[in-house]
């Protein structure tokens, strides 16, 4: 039996930087995957998701283009796109094996069980081995949830993995669920040449986010030939004649509408089959309860990643994963002081950190809020991407809530409002910020000055 001072069971965004921060601190460490380095995020997630999107926004920039005085053909190899989304997921995955070589970190590919408190069992091929550890990480993840009575069959009923790997392109696709996986893949196969469906059973696409921005998206995603139906469910589904028959009840009205396929989106359970026999304590979902130093109530036992529960975001994985570093080595961080930014890599994006207006009035606070459109930036202008709008969420002392970005680069802007949540800084302070110009970035301090009716390239209400 080999021993460890810590195993890592999954070696997603959330375990493998867990790994590399804890051999750098000295720590002997071995981390078990199931399938492939990098998890879901690396290799059916975040990666190849966005890879394919900066890929077919050149379609977008070629249209932009004649703007300039740009022409010619424009045509795609479809085995060239997934080529190129296929290298770059491979290039990643052999930079993490390249990483834990050189920190001295062991792995291994097999289907762990925790069997107690120190010991995992890892079933290789047909082979049993038990290493033992003085503490142990799960960081098992997520797996796509199927509607009931609507199972994968990987060809006409397809999760997100199905649609990354792009063996066909259906000429017209049902996307359930606008989340932002789901609306993610809806900008992607409509520019496919897919005449894309996506039905929502709430009021609003991207529930939960910025309600103001989420309408603007909503019309933006309409007016790019993208079919949306909110407060709307599939009530049926069967295969006919290859292809799929679905009833869609919209209000008390149910439209029969036929599909090449449907993808669902709709959520994702615990991957729970690691930890199984250990008895720890769950929530509701069955996500692995954690406190503030990722620690489950098995005192040696921590669980960082998707495991513990929404939001599930790679960056709140790798967040995790270094706190559940600090507390194993002594140096406690806890995540209680980091707000987390949420991003949705669509047409235009949506980023967000913080509180919405929504949820700040339902906190009871005061609010203010301040606006700068992406029309009024002379570098969105410049760019011919003036579609958006950024929004700032204050209370009446001119407290920084919460900051919401709809537009071009929304999600690399998004870093200075998170930087400015966590060091507490008042929206006036983030209006004297000093940006390059002209960049996009000036636009949050026009926001901020709009907040106290003071911006300069806008009419102030």
């Amino acid at each position: 039996m080999k021993n460890y001072d810590v195993i890592i069971v999954g070696a997603g965004p959330g375990g493998y930087p867990c790994a590399i921060r804890l051999a750098q601190r000295g720590k002997k460490v071995l981390v078990i995957e199931r399938d492939e380095l990098g998890g879901l995020c690396l290799n059916s997630g975040c990666i190849p998701t966005k890879a394919l999107i900066y890929a077919v926004g050149f379609k977008d920039d070629v249209k932009r283009a004649e703007k300039f005085g740009f022409c010619g053909n424009f045509s795609l190899n479809i085995e060239t796109l997934k080529n190129w989304k296929d290298g770059v997921v491979k290039r990643m995955r052999k930079g993490v094996e390249y990483l834990f070589k050189k920190n001295g970190v062991d792995w291994i590919e097999g289907t762990a069980r925790i069997i107690n408190r120190n010991q995992v069992r890892v079933l290789i091929e047909d082979r049993e081995n038990i290493f033992e550890a003085k503490n142990i990480i799960i960081a098992a993840g997520t797996e796509a949830m199927p509607l009931p009575d609507l199972d994968f069959d990987h060809k006409f009923i397809l999760n997100t993995d199905d649609a990354l790997n792009l063996k066909r392109i259906p000429k017209t696709l049902l996307i359930i669920g606008a989340g932002a996986s789901g609306l993610e893949m809806a900008t992607i196969y409509s520019r496919l040449d897919c005449q894309v469906t996506v039905v929502e059973m709430m009021e609003q696409i991207l529930p939960g986010m910025e309600r103001e921005l989420c309408e603007i998206l909503y019309r933006l995603l309409k007016k790019q030939g993208i079919d949306i139906y909110r407060n709307a469910q599939v009530s049926s589904a069967k295969i006919t004649d290859n292809k799929v028959e679905t009833d869609i009840k919209i209000g008390e009205i149910i439209e029969r509408k036929y599909f090449d396929a449907i993808l669902v989106t709709v959520g994702r359970r615990p991957v729970d089959l690691p930890f199984k026999e250990l008895g720890l304590n769950l929530s509701g979902h069955g996500f692995i309860l954690v406190d503030n130093d990722m620690r489950t109530d098995i005192e040696n036992i921590f669980a960082i990643g998707d495991i513990t529960g929404p939001p599930l975001l790679a960056h709140k994985a790798t967040r995790q994963g270094m706190i559940a570093a600090d507390a194993v080595t002594g140096q406690m961080e806890g995540l209680k002081v980091h707000p987390i930014p949420s991003c949705v890599f669509t047409y235009p994006a949506l980023s967000s950190v913080g509180l919405s207006e929504e949820q700040a009035r339902d906190k009871g606070y005061s609010i203010r809020i301040g606006r700068f459109p992406y029309r009024a930036s002379g570098k969105a202008v410049v760019m011919d991407q003036i579609e958006g709008l950024i929004k700032i969420v204050g209370d009446e002392k001119g407290n920084l809530l919460g900051l919401h970005i709809l537009g071009v680069e929304s999600p690399s802007l998004i870093g200075e409002a998170s930087l400015a949540i966590s060091a507490g800084m008042k929206v006036a302070a983030l209006a004297r910020v000093i940006h390059p110009h002209p960049t996009l970035g000036e636009m949050i301090a026009e926001a901020s000055d709009n907040f106290y009716h003071q911006s300069i390239h806008i009419v102030n209400q």
